[in-house]
This record gives C-alpha cells, sequence and structure tokens, in this order.
C-alpha cells in the first residue's frame, strides 16, 4: 500500500489508500507504522512484550496475560488477517495514549466510518475488548457494516 512496503488485504487496500491519501488533502500526515504481520511477527512481538513485562518482576503467567492487553497473542491479531493498520502521525509515532491528540487521529476518528474503517479499540471499552485503548489502530470492516451498525444503533462503537 505504500513506498515502505506494508501490505494489507487487497479487498480493503483502495479503501486505506483514499483514507490516507484524503487526510493528506486536508493538510495531514498519516503515516501506516503496522499493517499486515506475519503469526512470526506477532509471536516475536508478543514474546518481546512478556520479556518487558518479566523484567518489571512478573512471572511467566502475569506477564503473559500482562502482554495479551497490550500485544495480540500470536495468531488472533488482526494484522495477521490483513484487515487492521496502525496509523501514526508523521510528527509524533509513540504508540500511547497521546496519539488521539494529534490532528492526524482527530481527522481520522471523525472520517474514518466513510472508508469502512473503525477504531478497534476504542477508549472506555478495554473492559470488553481485553486491549488497551489504541487511538492508532483501524480495522476495515467495510462501509456496508459501517453503516448498518450507524443505522441500527448497535453497542459497536463506530470512529
Amino acid at each position: 500500500i505504500d513506498q515502505n512496503g506494508h501490505a494489507f488485504d487487497k479487498r480493503a487496500a483502495n479503501a486505506l489508500k483514499k483514507m490516507l491519501s484524503d487526510a493528506q488533502a486536508a493538510g495531514l500526515s498519516p503515516i501506516v507504522c503496522s499493517s499486515y504481520r506475519s503469526v512470526e511477527k506477532q509471536t516475536s512481538l508478543f514474546q518481546d512484550e512478556v520479556a518487558k513485562q518479566k523484567s518489571k518482576g512478573m512471572n511467566e503467567a502475569q506477564a503473559q496475560k500482562t502482554a495479551a492487553t497490550v500485544v495480540a497473542y500470536p495468531g488472533t491479531s488482526e494484522h495477521n488477517l490483513g484487515l487492521a493498520a496502525d496509523i501514526v502521525s508523521l510528527d509524533y509515532q509513540i504508540l500511547d495514549e497521546a496519539q488521539k491528540n494529534t490532528p492526524e487521529a482527530k481527522w481520522l476518528k471523525e472520517n474514518c466510518s466513510k472508508y469502512g474503517f473503525i477504531v478497534r479499540y476504542p477508549d472506555g471499552k478495554s473492559d470488553k475488548t481485553g486491549v488497551i485503548f489504541e487511538p492508532w489502530h483501524y480495522r476495515y470492516v467495510g462501509e456496508e457494516i459501517v453503516i448498518m451498525a450507524e443505522s441500527r444503533r448497535t453497542n459497536y462503537t463506530i470512529c
């Protein structure tokens, strides 16, 4: 999907490109910092997070449980599907809660549904998702699903 070698499912790649292009046309600088990941890459990321948690004094079980709230367990990541992208501001590339305050994140949150995307791990929903708030994680669900969810006022959190 870009010159940095990021890949995305072909069913959604054009929607992602269009969303990023429109954000750029609005004067913003969104960048994809993560897209499709192999299970092997996910395993490496997960094990790195487990090691980080163990270095804080946690035992293996505690470290794995805590790591799973930050990095999806290998084989369960939406990145493995090729339908999730982590998008950040060129000016602020740290994956933390402050990302939500960037102009790019604000624009994406307001507009992502027009392209078939949702903020997958929204603020205040960690008890339901089991994952920390990730204002950078966008999941393609398709325009039809977004429209249906919005019209039915379901419990889905739409951008």
